[in-house]
């Protein structure tokens, strides 16, 4: 019998450090989007060589065209910029970001998933309960499922009475949906049309957490790879509502303020277990601010989780800022963003199965 040879790649000679330094030569959105998922190595090398410890968000303001991408990355102790207006097929409001994909909602409130890459795109089918027309009281985000290696859309319909449905994206968008609306079972200790749907937490692009009450009490959180929603206990009072929830280098992260000499932070390190688990940080008191007018809320953070970006809303003063964990200084950055402005952070997953 004759062996079968194995066919071998020049890359698997090279360091890693050889490697880094050619992977650093390649576009962000290459990097970002492609090369990532090549190989277990290249992913490896990718993000555990942090060539892409960044974080990155899409800006918009309510009436005009504009769209806004903007990318933060940490180059020799500092903090750089990158932004570019994207050319998007289909005016409307960019919903959820996950990898090279974006959830739009038209005027005629209709879902439009969009390929940044491929620049192909396609309307989501219509589903049962809102009749495909997406209402203030849905709410609707994207996920990638690493196992299957197919993303997901994930909509909640508020009713009532109230529904969950996933539907499963192909890879060639324009080749339609691989199946139709898959209802998913709701907790029965889920109350039924109560609180904002509009924006959840996605945390790998895997787990998706809504902050439906904002009185302490719990998320409603969805494990799309399991396809299971449960609800979340948080590490704090019920009767707590000064907190606020993102993701932070991979984990889902709550900034609570305790008392205005005291803000603690937590981040849930088991899904299934709902464990959390308290950093040892010092969190200033200034994302919570003496008056309701003035508010700094976390959005997200670098794979080091040395810098928070976070947004500033006040009355006369918005905008968006960083916070350094390691000497605990803020920091205005150069974006311009406004009252009128809304925020999709970008969510890509996290590991190569």
């Amino acid at each position: 019998m004759t062996r079968k040879k194995q066919k071998v790649s020049c890359f698997d000679f090279l360091s890693d450090d050889i490697l880094i330094e050619i992977l650093k030569r390649l576009p962000d959105d290459f990097l970002r989007y492609k090369a990532k998922h090549i190989c277990r190595r290249f992913f490896n090398v990718i993000t555990n060589g942090l060539l892409l410890d960044h974080t990155s968000f899409i800006f918009q303001e309510l009436g005009k065209p504009t769209v806004r991408h903007v990318d933060i990355r940490e180059e020799q102790q500092e903090l750089e910029l990158k932004e570019k207006n994207l050319d998007l097929p289909k005016k409307g409001w960019v919903m959820s970001w996950c990898n090279e994909f974006l959830l739009i909602t038209n005027q005629e409130r209709k879902e439009y998933v969009f390929n940044l890459i491929t620049k192909e795109g396609s309307y989501l089918p219509s589903c049962t309960y809102c009749r495909g027309r997406y209402t203030y009281e849905c709410g609707v985000s994207l996920s990638f499922d690493g196992f299957k290696g197919v993303h997901k859309v994930l909509h909640m319909f508020i009713g009532p009475p109230m529904q969950c449905h996933i539907l499963i994206l192909k890879r060639n968008i324009l080749s339609r949906f691989s199946s139709k609306w898959k209802k998913i079972e709701i907790p029965s200790c889920t109350d039924e049309g109560w609180g904002s749907w509009g924006y959840p937490v996605s945390v790998q692009a895997r787990y998706i957490h809504w902050d439906v009450h904002g009185d302490g009490g719990y998320l409603v959180s969805m494990d799309m790879v399991k396809e299971k929603m449960i609800r979340m206990s948080l590490p704090i009072p019920e009767s707590s509502f000064r907190y606020t929830v993102f993701e932070m280098g991979g984990f889902l992260t709550l900034i609570h303020q305790v008392s205005f000499e005291q803000t603690d932070m937590w981040i849930l390190k088991d899904f299934e277990k709902m464990k959390w688990e308290k950093l040892e940080l010092t969190v200033p008191n200034c994302f919570f601010g003496e008056y309701d007018d003035f508010l700094i809320t976390p959005m997200s953070s670098l794979i080091s989780k040395r810098y928070m970006m976070c947004m500033k809303t006040a009355i006369r003063n918005c905008g968006v800022c960083s916070y350094d964990l390691k000497h605990g200084v803020v920091k205005k950055l150069d974006i311009d963003f406004g009252q009128n402005d809304r925020c999709v952070v970008y969510s890509s997953s996290p590991s190569f199965i």
